[in-house]
């Protein structure tokens, strides 16, 4: 498992966010059904499909168009939340909306792991959308499943 440093500083976040961007690693043609959400405030698409395993949301993966912010907080957290339990997935959820709007102590920034690169989201409100457009259609399709 990859060692997370809390710290990282604005070219380290730079740097992860354009790679998950550039290459995203749950990133993949889709065929069949899938779920499908629009930017609010922006042109993002995104469409996602994803199963549901022993209470476990398994084979989570997403395509779409959209700015760096969308693509790269839509690829880590798969990389955060696949294979893990619904439950544990709304808590994550949760957790890192209210992170985004409110701030965190390294306690948080521990829980969400890379996630917590989208922190100065707090001081640029435009960007919340962006970075919690998986997140949010997630937690839509698994508390309506």
């Amino acid at each position: 498992m990859e060692v997370i440093s809390l710290s990282y500083n604005q070219n380290q976040r730079r740097e992860i966010i354009m790679s998950h961007y550039v290459n995203p690693i749950n990133k993949k043609e889709l065929n069949g059904e899938y779920f499908e959400k629009h930017g609010q405030a922006c042109a993002d698409y995104l469409k996602f499909n994803f199963s549901i395993k022993d209470d476990k949301v398994v084979d989570l993966f997403f395509e779409g168009k959209g700015c760096a912010f969308m693509i790269a907080s839509t690829d880590i957290f798969i990389e955060l939340v696949n294979g893990r339990k619904i439950s544990e997935i709304i808590e994550i959820i949760n957790v890192y909306e209210n992170f985004l709007s409110n701030g965190g102590d390294d306690k948080i920034e521990e829980k969400l792991g890379k996630l917590s690169i989208f922190k100065n989201v707090l001081d640029h409100p435009n960007r919340f959308y962006c970075a919690t457009m998986m997140s949010s259609a997630l937690k839509e399709k698994i508390v309506n499943e």
